[in-house]
Parts: C-alpha cells; structure tokens; sequence
C-alpha cells in the first residue's frame, strides 16, 4: 500500500476490507479487520514498509521485568507448562505485559529463525508499532484469537501464525498475554485451534494462581458447573470480605456476571449471585474449617461451590469500604523518640490540611513512604484513596500513562474502557510521588501544569478533569544540587516542598534501641538480643536504614533458637570481613580511590555495602530492599565501578 492509498482509505470498514485487502481473505466485520483498518487510518502504517524491530535495551528491560516482578513470578509456571507441550512441535511461546512488551520466553532449539522473526524478550508489539498482530491485536480485542500469517499487517510477519489469550487480574482489568507462535505453517487457520485451546487454558491458570495467591487470606468461592467441571475456562473465583462482598474475581467470573448478567460484580452479595446463606457460610470460620463443598441449582444448573477458608479469620473492615486498608504506623510511632524527628512532625500537623503541598527527603529506607501513608492517615482526606507513583521503578516510556492516564480508544493496545492516571485515581486523597527526582525533564513540565491549574488533560479525552488532591513527594536525591545543574526544574520544586521534612538516617537516630525493641515486638514472638547483638545492632552505619534493620531482625529472627538472638543469628553484612577475592593492595587502592570521589552520605554507605557485600550485586540490592537495575543506576550516578573494571 503505497502512500496515496493511505489517504485515499475509505472511512467505511467493509469498504476498506474490500478495496484494498481482497486477497487476504478477512471477513469485512470481524476483529481482524478492524484492526487492519487501525493500523492504516490512525497508527499511518504501511504493510510494504521498511520494518525496525522496537526491542527495548538491556537496562531498560530489567527496569521492566522488575517492575513486573510477582506477576513474572505467577505467570512463568503457566509458561512453562505450556511450554511443556508446544515447544517440542516447533512453537515460541512468549509472555507480555497489558503494553505489549514481552517479558519471558521459551523458545525451540533453533533459536535464531525465531529471534530474528522479532519473538524475543523486550520486543514491542503494540498495534502502533507492529500493526494487526497476536499479541497486540489481543490486547486491543480483549479476547483469544489466532493471527495467522497474511492476517498479519506488516508483510515481513506473513510467516508467523500466532494463538493468544489475554490475562486478566482481579479486579478485570489487562494484565498481558499468552502467546504460542510457529513459523511458516502450510496449514490452514483451523489448524492452530487446538492451539489456541491450550493457549486459553494456560492464561486461566495464570489467572487463577494470580487470585488466590492475592486472596490466599480470603474467604473465597470456586464455582463449576457440575456438566462441565473439567473445563477449568469455566471456573468462576469470587473472594469475599466478612461480609458476604465480593472484593476481586477471576475473568471467567466476571464474564459470566457482568457481561452476560450485567450484573457489577465488585461490592456485590454472594446472596444476591448465589442461593446461598452468607451467615452460614461465614460461620464456618469459627469453627477452624479450611473448606466445604455446597451443591446448589442455579440457571437449571447443578454448581459445585467449593469455599476455601483462611487459617485466621479475615480482618474486620470499616463500615461502607468493600475491603479493609492494612493498617500502618501512625506519625506518632513513626517519629519515635527521636527529638529532631519529633519537632519535625509537630511542625507537619499544623500543616495539615492546609492545601500545602509536601516534600519528604531522607536517604534510602528511611521510611519515606511509610511516612507519606501516615501524612495521609492523619489528614481528613483518609477516607480517600492514597495512590503511590515510584518514578524510578517505572520505564520512562511509562510513566505519562501511568501519570495522567488515557481514555478509550486513544491508542492500539489500551484497554477499551480507557485508564485513569494516578493522578485522576487520587482525586479526593493523596498522590505520593516517590523519588520525584528521577521524573523525566518532559514530564515535569505536564506535572507543573497539572498542579498550577488543578485540572488534567488524560490523553484521548475531550474535557479536563478537575483534581482535589494532597500531593506529597519524596527523594533521596539533593534537588537544589540538581536545580543548578538543569536536572530538576526549579518551579516544580517549589510547588512541591510547600513543606519539607527531613528524615535522619538510622545512624543519626537518638532512638535506635527503643526503635531496635518495638521492630522486635512488631514480629510478634518473645525474643531477646545478646548484649554483644545489641551493641553490634547500635554500632552499625544501617547503609539500608530502617528497611535493612528490619530485613536484619526478620532474618535474625528466623535463625534465633529458643527466642534468644546472638551474634551467629545476624546476616553477613554484620560480620566484617575484608574481600578475600582481590589483593589486599588493589583493594585499599581501589577503595580509596572511590571513595576520594565520593562527597554523598549515600554514596559512601553504597560503596561500604558493596565492599562488605565482596561486590556481589544481588546480595546488596536484596540487603536494600530495591531492584537491580536500581542500584546499578545508583553506582552510575555515583561513578562506582567494581575494582576489576576499574584496573
């Protein structure tokens, strides 16, 4: 199709099938169709065109992959079990996210044919950018489906023939897919049915782990029609909270309440889906039984109900809230007995609810966050939401969707219904942004309009939408350092820190045993420090703070005999020892060198990290509680290279 065709396009869909695609053989009103005709009249692709693959960079791609850390997690089973069964005959089988992007991936022994056909991990396959395809046409449609060859839109993926299944979460909103492709198949469509099959069989699985590994503390419902038992597509979850409500569900629940019935499904009674006695049902609890099985009719139906009941009854929500908030420390056993930490929280309640926007600086595992969730508990907007936006965790590629939202219909992979940015979702509670400083340049430009007009603009939509919001941001980073050097805008700083509190690191606490004893208590069993641990605990510089301190107690903990804690209870980082990998000259070279560049509290603590850590990566992400990707963005920020690259 050449360019003049593009114009010449009809708006009319069967006209366009029509007249342009004949040979193709797509039905004029089918799925496929409409998404050849979004390929041509909105994304302005050519099917003839010069193709360049979208495949993110390594960096980028272990940001992404941890940022879908649980989900890869859950969902690698079910790819591997279909793998299990479809790799031997010659299929690649690929896991996305709800953009596109494919995070994991099994693929036959002859690699090659299949990377260079763009099935790798990191490859983007949104609609915008690979036309009609599995996976994003998946995504737009919501539904399973085959791809198969020509149908594709870009000519160079005529080979592939690709069965999909959407994966949805808990509450029916996209979470990816599940894809199983082959090359150059020489059969017809129906071939790949029982693929497909199998494709739609693992997603429900996925979908199926994902809910009850959320509401594993959850009374919760399996319904199975008693004629088709062994079709696990069918099986409908529902978990509930004390009162009977219906607080998350699987697809095939939803599917079957809400757009069959149209029933809204969340905040409904079990009593008014099921005949069933809620109070009879909730009971059980008591009496310490993990699960019964109900017989029941329903539609001409026999239902087997099987429910699934927690070890410990689920907590007691608060009137009219569908499910109960997990309770957090206050700002009064936040701030301890610290005294610069107790003026700096008087100084914050009288701030409060005052519109005067909120900064929270501090070093890493301070507490910020949790500091952020206590601002909003203390405030008359916490029966609003609180919605958390960390700006280094996402992909900068991310964060405007994530940010400010869009509406349905605006791009080809989106889900249909649209989706509110974290800032629409905060209307009437607190927006937390956590490391503001790591927002990129470009969206701290929309972010200053937002919060100067109080209205957004998500993308797609016709009108602003008005914003109420409490904002509060949070840093490690020095933002009058980044301010001179252009890093940070200074405007936006500004209408952030109407307020800035500053958090001390652990070391700098006047109340670290009585913060050591009531992290202790929070564990809930009888334990008791070794004197010699208690001086160890006291003495340590904490690199990681709090959220290190905690990691150190919860693993001394585990490791404690009879309650007791002594020194052969703590983690390596508390035993100094000097690396035994490298001579002891280059190291002290090496070390001084470094640390000669150094002029940041955190710079120092991440350098004294690795070295105790003997320059092991994963050791001293885990012993910080962030990702990988993060703390090498970190040593980069910082210039600290390992001793080998260095010499």
């Amino acid at each position: 199709m050449t360019a003049h065709a593009l114009e010449t396009c009809p708006n009319d869909l069967t006209a366009f099938v029509a007249d342009h695609f004949p040979e193709r053989g797509i039905r004029p009103d089918g799925l496929i169709a409409r998404s050849w005709y979004r390929s041509v009249m909105e994304h302005r692709l050519d099917p003839h065109g010069a193709v360049e693959k979208n495949i993110l960079t390594a960096s980028e791609l272990r940001e992404y992959q941890a940022l879908h850390e649980e989900y890869l997690a859950i969902a690698g089973q079910g790819l591997n079990g279909l793998a299990k069964r479809v790799v031997p005959a010659g299929f690649a089988v690929l896991l996305s996210d709800e953009h596109g992007v494919t995070l994991d991936s099994r693929l036959p022994r002859q690699r090659d044919t299949y990377t260079q056909a763009g099935l790798i991990v990191g490859a983007r396959w949104d609609e915008s950018i690979a036309g009609t395809n599995g996976i994003g046409t998946t995504l737009a449609a919501g539904q399973p489906m085959t791809i198969h060859r020509q149908e594709h839109f870009l000519v160079s993926n005529f080979r592939l023939s690709c069965s999909v299944a959407p994966i949805y979460d808990a509450q029916n909103a996209l979470r990816g897919c599940l894809n199983a492709t082959c090359l150059n198949s020489d059969g017809p469509k129906e071939a790949q049915y029982l693929t497909l099959q199998l494709v739609i069989m693992y997603a429900r699985l996925i979908e199926n782990a994902s809910f009850r590994q959320r509401y594993r503390d959850r009374l919760s419902l399996s319904l199975k029609p008693r004629d088709d038992i062994a079709d696990l597509a069918n099986e409908q979850l529902l978990a509930l909270d004390e009162r009977g409500r219906v607080i998350g569900a699987n697809h095939a629940a939803f599917v079957a309440y809400q757009q069959e019935r149209g029933i809204d499904l969340l905040g409904s009674r079990i009593d008014q889906l099921l005949p069933a006695n809620v109070d009879e049902l909730l009971s059980l609890t008591l009496g310490g039984a993990r699960g019964v099985r109900l017989r029941t009719q329903q539609d001409e139906a026999l239902v087997d109900i099987g429910l699934r009941i927690p070890a410990s009854p689920p907590p007691r929500s608060a009137p009219n809230r569908i499910e109960a908030r997990p309770e957090h420390p206050d700002l009064q056993r936040l701030s301890g007995g610290d005294a610069r930490l107790l003026d700096g929280v008087g100084r914050l309640r009288k701030v409060l609810d005052k519109g005067i926007p909120i900064l929270i600086t501090g070093e890493t595992g301070t507490g910020k966050e949790a500091f952020a969730r206590a601002i909003h508990q203390a405030s008359t907007r916490h029966t609003g939401p609180f919605v958390a936006l960390n700006c280094a965790a996402i992909p900068e590629s991310l964060i405007e969707s994530e940010l400010f939202g869009y509406r349905g219909g605006s791009f080809t992979g989106a889900n249909k219904k649209g989706m509110k940015g974290k800032l629409e979702l905060a209307n009437g509670g607190t927006l937390f942004l956590d490391e503001i400083g790591d927002m990129p340049a470009h969206l701290q430009t929309r972010l200053l309009r937002v919060l100067a007009e109080r209205e957004l603009f998500p993308l797609g939509a016709d009108a602003p939408v008005a914003l109420d919001v409490q904002v509060v941001s949070a840093t490690h980073q020095n933002l009058a350092e980044m301010i001179r050097s252009k890093g940070f805008r200074e405007d936006l700083f500004y209408r952030l820190s109407g307020m800035t509190l500053q958090l001390p690191a652990l070391r700098e606490r006047s109340d670290r045993d009585a913060l050591i004893d009531n992290l202790l208590a929070g564990l809930g069993t009888e334990l008791r420090l070794d004197e010699t641990v208690r001086e160890r605990l006291h003495t340590h510089p904490w690199p990681g703070n709090i959220r290190q301190l905690l990691n150190c107690l919860r693993y001394a903990a585990a490791l404690a005999e009879d309650g007791r804690i002594d020194l052969d209870c703590l983690p390596a980082e508390l035993h100094q020892t000097a690396p035994a990998d490298a001579p002891l000259a280059l190291q002290e070279a090496t070390s001084s060198a470094l640390a000669a560049r150094l002029d940041d509290d955190e710079a120092r603590h991440l350098l004294a990290a690795l070295r105790e850590r003997q320059w092991n990566i994963s050791a001293v992400a885990e012993q910080f509680g962030i990702a990988r990707s993060t703390l090498y963005r970190k040593m980069k920020k910082h210039g600290i290279v390992q001793p080998n690259a260095l010499y």
